[in-house]
């Protein structure tokens, strides 16, 4: 039986419910982080069949001022394939997530906030990207629903996603 406690009417759960969400949410945040570094050696090493069983088509990409729905993942490789291209191009060598912030799960269904810090040589090149990924948890992993840049490294890709977008 769980106790709550009343303070001034306000009810608050056990420690140890708290302990436990806690510890849950701890595990999540490895979980993701996890997933997207495997994300983003997939897409340096140009394993985009691999990459893709992360995605639910279509998948709707925000930038800036342009959006993008890849509707099946033939379609999702010539974008990654864009991006790869662009960040060997600048010299990246790895890509190292940093998880800012998970919402909380609602129907397995949840957001992260992510920071993309990407390692490069020569060290002026390294730059970082913001994205905001929609998530859900399913059987078989992790599967992004939508992704938004809120910081794009690379505005110079901007035009070229827009040209994908007008062409999909």
């Amino acid at each position: 039986m769980s106790q709550t406690y009343a303070v001034r009417r306000v009810i608050l759960p056990r420690w140890t419910d708290i302990q436990n969400v806690l510890g849950t949410l701890f595990m999540l945040y490895s979980q993701i982080t996890a997933h997207l570094q495997t994300k983003g050696e997939l897409l340096l090493s140009g394993q985009f069949d691999r990459l893709m069983d992360s995605y639910v088509f279509p998948l709707p990409i925000f930038l800036h001022t342009s959006r993008l729905v890849v509707s099946a993942p033939d379609q999702a490789c010539t974008v990654f394939e864009h991006l790869r291209e662009a960040l060997v191009g600048r010299g990246v060598v790895a890509l190292r997530p940093k998880v800012s912030a998970i919402d909380l799960p609602r129907a397995g269904r949840f957001r992260v906030w992510v920071n993309w810090q990407e390692i490069a040589f020569p060290v002026e090149a390294t730059r970082v990207s913001q994205a905001v990924y929609y998530c859900r948890d399913t059987g078989i992993g992790l599967q992004t629903e939508m992704v938004s840049y809120t910081r794009l490294s690379m505005p110079e890709l901007d035009r070229q996603f827009a040209a994908l977008a007008l062409s999909a």
